[in-house]
């Protein structure tokens, strides 16, 4: 059964229904006459009925007809069959646009909803990613949504469909015959109490099945991510295998809330036809008795049917609407969450321009999911506009904790980071990030064209900076070889191009975005020889006049930085100039060259 905590929480949902609330209202009020109408077609049906067996040609008992001062002279079978044609036809107009009122409310809230789901999403702090696995977020964002779409579409409305035919319908069989009534409302406690029981493991089993949907999401989410690794060590079989254990407990836990929803099904049909059966065989008693008309039996039959149908299809309704329940916990859960202050109505606006000044004093960092391992401990140091920086230390040193600071992908547990002379939280994130630039180790493209994976670092530019840009990063010469040229497609993730490609299509993004500071993250590590020169070239006209942090294994790589930070387990250890390093025998700069040069 649905708690009614969690009705009320998922009721916050209906503040996308504001600005359509008179549409909707209009649906609810052809909705709520469709229904009634329902209720009156099986009297007219009733007394079809009726007077078909008794032959009669006077005029029918008045019923509902008479009680709405409808005043009709039944004449014939005829003249009652030609009302009811006239009403079906009236029901099918109102119920075409009830449905068509819902669906237009529905989708215009659906897209408010995925807009800003989505917008949440990507303005979640990168910590929220960590914690996060990517094929449960795109579940969120796609199932969990259509699940609320279907929800408010059809479950709602079949939903209140349902409760007036009962309640109107309960109304009309007390006013035909309270007694036959009162023996078929006998069963609505016992039909309330089972329907309680089941529906709290219905829900339950339920919701574990949308979370292992979720899981298999993540598989093959992961598994078309890093397609290239699952074809080179030959794993197909193995995440088939991983793949279709997690299908089975979709499965399993799928049967369990089958097997559950049939036996409560078995029940509804079993105890509510049973019912109605009691219903007749009293009812039968009654006419033998000369105590109830043909007409109004079989009005009472088919109204409790009526009723009867509409009761066991609760259950149905009821358990979709605990799913729908559960995926708005889902988006909410996501919108509701305190995401960073980034701009999203707009393009980034510059009010303060970097001069590239940077001071680290006393910056202590540990990841919110590690906290007893410090990643970053009492780290100062300054960097002058136009400095080139070399960062170097073994792996996990610090190194690429320290860039994601410098970008505000996170935020210092101790200490203060500053841009020309200012804490790093006096300026907007938006304005901060969009005066940086990274050119990480892993280049990651976007499916479209080269164009547009350029362009991404500044979308309004024209078609002349980008083809300049391209130029500088020596990229321009492989985009006009490829017979499509700038509109060639990258594939997923860039898959189509090269790694030294790949590179230099970052690099000329990062000169389109032309920043104050610039990030280069192990930027030449994995090329060939060829593409290294090619990349370096580029990367040493990117870093002419402007800040650069260079992060580097290889040390021949930083030897002309103006500085280079040595990282150890967190700890700045040494500071200077490679000449300056390289001659401190007990150094860990000097360790590390030797040993790069004995390897070498």
């Amino acid at each position: 059964m649905i708690s009614m905590s969690a009705l009320k929480e998922s009721m916050r949902i209906f503040k996308y229904l504001r600005p359509y609330r008179f549409v909707f209202s209009i649906g609810l009020v052809l909705l709520f006459l469709s229904s009634l109408m329902t209720l009156v077609i099986m009297r007219l049906l009733g007394q079809l009925a009726g007077n078909g067996i008794d032959q009669k040609q006077e005029a029918a008992q008045p019923g509902v007809l008479k009680s709405l001062n409808i005043d009709i002279e039944w004449g014939s079978i005829e003249g009652v069959l030609s009302v009811l044609i006239v009403l079906l036809l009236l029901q099918g107009t109102i119920s075409f646009f009830r449905v068509y009122i819902f669906a237009q409310v529905t989708e215009k809230m659906m897209l408010t909803l995925r807009k800003e789901t989505y917008q949440h999403l990507i303005s979640m702090p990168m910590q929220f990613f960590n914690e996060s696995r990517v094929g449960d977020l795109n579940s969120r964002i796609s199932s969990d949504i259509t699940a609320i779409q279907e929800t408010l579409t059809t479950t709602l409305a079949e939903l209140i469909r349902q409760t007036i035919i009962i309640v109107f319908g309960i109304a009309a069989l007390v006013y035909f015959s309270p007694q036959l009534t009162m023996v078929m409302l006998a069963s609505v406690p016992v039909i309330m109490i089972v329907a309680v029981v089941f529906g709290r493991y219905i829900k339950k089993l339920g919701k574990e099945t949308q979370n292992k949907v979720a899981e298999s999401n993540v598989i093959v989410q992961e598994t078309l991510s890093g397609i290239s690794n699952v074809k080179s060590f030959v794993n197909e079989f193995y995440e088939l295998t991983r793949f279709g254990n997690s299908a089975a407990q979709i499965r399993k836990f799928a049967m369990k809330g089958a097997i559950w929803r049939g036996f409560f099904s078995m029940f509804i049909i079993v105890f509510v036809f049973g019912a109605i059966i009691t219903v007749i065989w009293q009812a039968a008693k009654l006419m033998q008795q000369g105590e109830l008309d043909s007409d109004l039996f079989f009005t009472f039959l088919l109204i409790t049917g009526l009723v009867g149908g509409s009761i066991g299809g609760l259950a149905s309704q009821l358990g979709s609407l605990q799913k729908g329940i559960g995926s708005i916990e889902n988006v909410l859960d996501i919108i509701e969450r305190e995401g960073e202050a980034v701009t999203l109505d707009r393009s980034p606006e510059v009010k303060r321009k970097l001069a590239g000044k940077i001071k680290f004093d006393k910056v202590q960092f540990h990841y919110a999911s590690r906290k007893d391992v410090e990643v970053l401990k009492n780290v100062s140091f300054s960097i002058e506009s136009g400095e080139q920086i070399a960062l170097v230390g073994p792996s996990g040193s610090g190194k690429s904790t320290l860039a994601s600071l410098l970008l505000r992908f996170y935020e210092p547990i101790e200490g203060t980071i500053y841009y020309d002379g200012q804490p790093a939280n006096e300026y907007e994130l938006a304005e901060l990030r969009s005066q940086i630039a990274i050119v990480p180790q892993e280049v990651i493209l976007f499916a479209g064209s080269i164009r547009e994976n350029i362009a991404y670092g500044k979308p309004e530019a024209s078609e002349q900076e980008i083809e300049k840009a391209a130029k500088q990063a020596n990229a321009l010469g492989f985009i006009n070889d490829f017979p499509e040229g700038m509109e060639t497609v990258v594939g997923d993730r860039g898959i189509q191009l090269s790694g030294g490609q790949r590179q230099r299509i970052a690099i000329a993004r990062a000169v389109l975005k032309d920043p104050a500071i610039l990030i280069l993250d192990e930027a030449t590590s994995s090329l060939d020889s060829e593409s290294e020169r090619l990349v370096q070239e580029a990367l040493d006209r990117l870093m002419e006049d402007r800040t650069s942090v260079v992060i580097a294994h290889r040390l021949s790589t930083v030897k002309n930085a103006t500085r280079i930070l040595v990282l150890n387990k967190g700890v700045l250890e040494e500071e200077g100039t490679h000449d300056e390093l390289i001659a401190n025998e007990e150094g860990l700069y000097k360790r590390l060259s030797d040993l790069q040069f004995q390897n070498t």
